[in-house]
């Protein structure tokens, strides 16, 4: 009788610990299975910061029916830092330097502002956002540099919640264009980014 309740004891304790060695395992799993339902998380961005890396040369050299040079534009590299529903962004773009032979390319160019992001699909694959940017821009070519105001409407796809590419159309208001006038310009989307979200 001592030996049956011993073997229940025993059976009991062996049966606790094998559920609980499983069960850690089986909810990382989950975690990581979760990782790219959009569904119950509407802002997943908040409290994230944001790398984009300009990929348009690339991308235009493996399109197959690219068939010229496509312009890259001046924006090199965008930063973002969002919170609740909101971003403080950064765009920088410069090339400079003393070869003769690049007459008319050396630019700078720098951005500073704001940008919100809407979701366009239930799943928040495909959105857009909307940016404003104080901009302050220059080449060799200008006489005088330029800033203004920058008004930015963009489309992102989502890969996964830290991988997406992005392009962006801007209207700008500014002064210092050619001969020092006024700055009226809408710039369609030239640029592709891939973007990393870093938490």
């Amino acid at each position: 009788m001592n030996k049956t309740y011993l073997f229940i004891v025993i059976f009991i304790f062996y049966c606790t610990y094998i559920f609980g060695q499983s069960g850690p395992v089986e909810n990382k799993e989950n975690v990581y299975a979760e990782e790219d339902q959009y569904e119950d998380d509407p802002y997943y961005w908040s409290y994230s910061k944001e790398i984009g890396i300009n990929f348009t040369p690339l991308i235009s050299k493996l399109v197959p029916f690219n068939l010229g040079q496509n312009e890259a534009g001046r924006i090199g590299l965008i930063w973002k830092k969002y919170y609740s529903k909101r971003a403080f962004r950064v765009s920088l773009g410069a090339n400079i330097t003393e070869n003769f032979n690049n007459i008319g390319t050396d630019f700078f160019y720098l951005a500073i502002g704001l940008e919100r992001r809407y979701p366009i699909t239930k799943n928040k694959k495909i959105a857009y956002t909307s940016a404003w940017d104080i901009f302050f821009q220059g080449n060799e070519n200008d006489d005088v540099p330029g800033f203004g105001l920058a008004k930015g409407y963009g489309f992102e796809y989502h890969f996964t919640k830290r991988i997406f590419i992005s392009t962006e159309a801007q209207f700008k208001l500014g002064f210092g264009g050619e001969f020092g006038g006024p700055i009226i310009e809408f710039q369609l989307p030239i640029a592709i980014f891939v973007n990393v979200r870093l938490y």
